[in-house]
């Protein structure tokens, strides 16, 4: 009797517990290792995104330490009129063209300076500015990449030539605030170009606030830099 008990098989019921069992058993590993997995694709967008964000504050940082304003213009009635200024709106539609002296010559001989222009502003893939998407009904959040644009000869356009480069794809939203030392007061909009705006002078610092979409979290990165040249340069002008 014992020999034949000692040659039986597992019953159905063992059966079942130990593959149930077997199942808890992976599914807790499954769950662990997609936990894991989820995790560390959160971080790398996390660290892709300050990267990006980093890289481009530093970089409009640059640009508005170095803007400047000049009184210079082309004598020669025939040739277009050498124009600096510094235009900046802060809202939905966020923009920002400014003259600077940030401009690296990568080719030799080419009749390049320190001195170009660039611009900032969201534009949706599809449709161009913020604005345009929204008319179409298909300006969703996160859908807008933030444009650099540089022309390195200055002249009558601030807003066309030169090269494109996208900063940071799928950004949120982009705003900038200004100091007005005359006023002592932060303004959204800056206009060196309107007699009702800020002609002759440029803002004493700069706050720039980026907004990323992660997931259903919004980063926020936000840095304030000032502007070195804030009175437009009249050297080597005639004497009245």
């Amino acid at each position: 009797m014992s020999r034949r008990h000692a040659q039986r098989g597992l019953s159905l019921l063992e059966v079942l517990v130990a593959a149930t069992v077997l199942v808890m058993v992976a599914t807790m590993i499954w769950a662990a290792f997609n936990q894991t997995h989820r995790t560390r694709e959160r971080l790398s967008l996390r660290q892709e995104n300050d990267h990006l964000a980093r890289v481009a504050m530093a970089r409009m940082c640059r640009d508005l330490r170095a803007a400047f304003l000049s009184l210079h213009v082309n004598q020669d009635q025939r040739l277009a009129a050498t124009i600096t200024h510094f235009v900046g709106r802060s809202g939905t539609n966020s923009s920002l063209d400014l003259t600077t002296f940030t401009h690296r010559r990568l080719r030799r001989n080419t009749h390049e300076g320190d001195a170009s222009e660039v611009s900032y502003r969201l534009e949706d893939r599809r449709s161009g500015t913020p604005d345009d998407a929204a008319r179409r009904g298909d300006g969703n959040r996160g859908r807008f990449d933030l444009i650099r644009r540089e022309a390195p000869r200055i002249d009558a356009d601030p807003r066309r030539g030169g090269t494109l480069d996208v900063l940071i794809p799928g950004i949120e939203a982009f705003e900038m605030r200004f100091y007005d030392e005359a006023t002592e007061q932060w303004v959204d909009t800056w206009d060196t170009t309107q007699s009702t705006g800020q002609p002759g002078r440029l803002p004493k610092r700069v706050r720039l606030t980026l907004s990323l979409r992660e997931g259903r979290e919004t980063l926020r990165y936000s840095t304030t830099t000032p502007v070195f040249l804030q009175r437009a340069m009249t050297f080597g002008l005639p004497i009245y």
